[in-house]
């Protein structure tokens, strides 16, 4: 029974160094971040006094900000745009020229596939005979 008992004060002193630990760190967390803060705050503090003195005023420089990915991003539709009719207009003049070339293989070639379709459809047919007497011979027995 002892040896449990030291067991489970051993642990519960583990537990409680690691909640202390964990105390200590949080503490030590909002310190810091109430000092970054308050350094972050200063140097903002200082950037706008300093744009104070800037040539340009504020409100132009920020309607300058907030306009010009507008206005990149309209000249870029602009150029996709002339780019998606080019590519229709070479589509098409690309496909009549293609169609035309395969008008004139087709015809080059029809004669050829014609005969070729008729001997492969005599073969289907005797093909089909044999069978028809295959099995005409095979129900009479």
């Amino acid at each position: 029974m002892s040896d449990l008992s030291d067991r489970v004060k051993t642990q519960m002193n583990q537990i409680n160094e690691s909640f202390d630990q964990f105390i200590h760190a949080s503490r030590g967390l909002y310190v810091k971040i109430r000092e970054e803060g308050n350094k972050q705050f200063e140097d903002l503090v200082k950037t706008g006094e300093k744009q104070l003195n800037a040539e340009e005023p504020f409100i132009k420089q920020l309607q300058q900000d907030l306009l010009t990915p507008f206005e990149d991003m309209k000249g870029t539709l602009d150029q996709l745009k002339h780019a998606s009719v080019g590519l229709v207009v070479k589509a098409r003049n690309r496909g009549e020229s293609y169609f035309d070339e395969l008008v004139t293989l087709g015809s080059a070639k029809a004669g050829e596939v014609a005969d070729t379709a008729k001997v492969a459809a005599n073969k289907t047919r005797k093909r089909a005979t044999a069978a028809k007497q295959q099995a005409k011979a095979a129900t009479s027995e």
